[in-house]
């Protein structure tokens, strides 16, 4: 059911290792650019 999003959480995790220089950068790119996600989205 929450495959998906462990997986991609696992992903993420992996992968960052090789920007670490730009990781704050591209961190806050990535929140400004996200959408919201709620408890009862993130349930389903």
């Amino acid at each position: 059911k929450h495959l998906p999003r462990y997986l991609a959480e696992f992903c993420y995790r992996f992968n960052r290792r090789f920007w670490e220089p730009q990781m704050f950068n591209r961190m806050i790119t990535a929140c400004l650019n996200a959408q919201t996600v709620t408890f009862s989205e993130l349930r389903q």
